[in-house]
């Protein structure tokens, strides 16, 4: 495996008071390029400062953070970020929100045919004039997802960004984003709360647990296809990882494979 995103022996502390608290400690694994990697874990083992380290909004304590054999000392267009929020400006229209991702590079020519290709790859046809107050949920994700395509990234980074959507939104941008992902070779890292998505999106899962965070285990991901969740397959991913957070309690959750 030809490494592009490599975490070499990062930990990342935080002052509180007088006290330091180590968040992350003796973080370590590499990420191909194109690859899809998913990360699990409960509430406070790190996942988001770990993002944000990968995007130079912040920096370790200690080891270092490499996308392509450089060092990250800051934010690059080359790393897109999706947070939870769409972030949208509420009195843009569709085609300037996505047209606010766009670097310097682009004449105007030029952004107006990506903008219409954007437009149409996450399926809002239709709706370019149109403003967020107008537009459902969802759809306000896609437009998030477009604007940060527009820079044309070469790492994107999701940070629960489907987490407030319905269940059937949810699995179909999952699809979406994934074809995305790969049809555009875009080395893609999610942070989630949800195992099926992280199986469903992930050529990786890494779980990780709390205080410090550190990575528990790493599963390859070998699905069919279609990703199928209904699979034998998927179910046994779904046991295993489970497992990892339940391990020590007397009962775990019942699955159905």
């Amino acid at each position: 495996m030809e490494k592009f995103v490599s975490i070499e022996n990062v930990q990342k502390c935080f002052t509180i008071g007088n006290n330091q608290l180590e968040v992350l400690h003796d973080i370590n694994f590499d990420i191909a390029k194109g690859e899809f990697i998913s990360i699990v874990g409960q509430s406070g083992c790190g996942k988001s400062t770990l993002l944000r380290l990968i995007a130079g909004l912040d920096f370790p304590s200690s080891g270092k953070v490499k996308i392509n054999n450089i060092e990250v000392k800051g934010t690059s267009l080359e790393v897109g970020v999706l947070f939870q929020e769409s972030r949208l400006f509420p009195w843009y229209t569709v085609e300037k929100n996505i047209a606010y991702g766009f670097s310097s590079d682009y004449n105007k020519l030029q952004k107006k045919e990506r903008i219409k290709e954007l437009i149409e790859l996450v399926g809002l046809k239709g709706f370019e004039k149109a403003i967020p107050s107008q537009l459902s949920g969802g759809m306000q994700k896609r437009v998030a997802i477009a604007r940060t395509l527009a820079g044309e990234p070469d790492v994107l980074l999701l940070d629960e960004p489907l987490g407030a959507l319905d269940a059937f939104t949810k699995i179909n941008l999952q699809k979406e984003i994934y074809e995305i992902a790969k049809k555009n070779n875009i080395t893609t890292i999610l942070v989630t709360h949800d195992i099926d998505e992280a199986i469903y999106l992930g050529d990786r899962v890494i779980v990780m647990s709390p205080k410090p965070g550190i990575v528990k285990r790493i599963f390859n991901i070998e699905l069919q296809s279609d990703r199928s969740r209904t699979s034998v397959e998927f179910g046994k991913y779904r046991k295993e990882i489970y497992s990892q957070f339940f391990e020590n309690l007397s009962h775990q959750p019942e699955f159905i494979i």
